[in-house]
């Protein structure tokens, strides 16, 4: 659940990213979280890891430095520490191929390229965290049959504007 100020209620985004989180925990740790942008899926995915081990391997993939930024600014908001963390850029998943993680996470997975989803089947994990909030259906398809990857949950912009998300 999100870390919060004493007293403070829930913002239905908080509601929405520990709902997120169940999904994707409660099907097998594996797929993809389909959520508009600027709802904050690192937020969900901190509710996710806070479920977790504290010591689990983890590699969290990113396609700039800017979003690798974000996961560790939000890391440092949320109070969440983790020693076992290992940032690549999509570039460089092919460094990591052979390595054991308990958990990968893509962030903006719709960006792999086709090496970089050949990368990835190479990545010793069970357990897989996509995240985009720009999925098509050729990508979508694409990272089903190439990496068995199903989405598990969506939330539209349009679902978020009706909200206020």
């Amino acid at each position: 659940m999100a870390t919060l100020k004493k007293n403070q209620p829930l913002t239905l985004r908080d509601k929405r990213q520990a709902e997120f989180a169940d999904v994707w925990l409660n099907n097998g740790k594996n797929g993809i979280l389909n959520l508009c942008p600027r709802f904050g899926k690192i937020y969900t995915t901190i509710n996710i890891l806070e479920k977790m081990d504290d010591d689990i391997n983890i590699l969290i993939a990113y396609p700039d430095l800017k979003i690798k930024s974000a996961w560790e600014q939000d890391f440092l908001t949320r109070k969440y520490k983790n020693s076992n963390i290992t940032y690549t850029t999509h570039l460089s998943i092919k460094k990591h191929t052979g390595l054991p993680f308990d958990l990968v996470i893509l962030d903006e997975i719709h960006l792999l390229s086709e090496a970089q989803i050949e990368a990835v089947k190479d990545l010793q994990t069970d357990n897989v965290l996509g995240l985009t909030g720009t999925l098509c259906y050729f990508t979508e398809r694409t990272l089903k049959n190439e990496l068995d990857l199903d989405v598990l949950a969506e939330y539209p912009i349009e679902q978020a504007i009706e909200e206020g998300v």
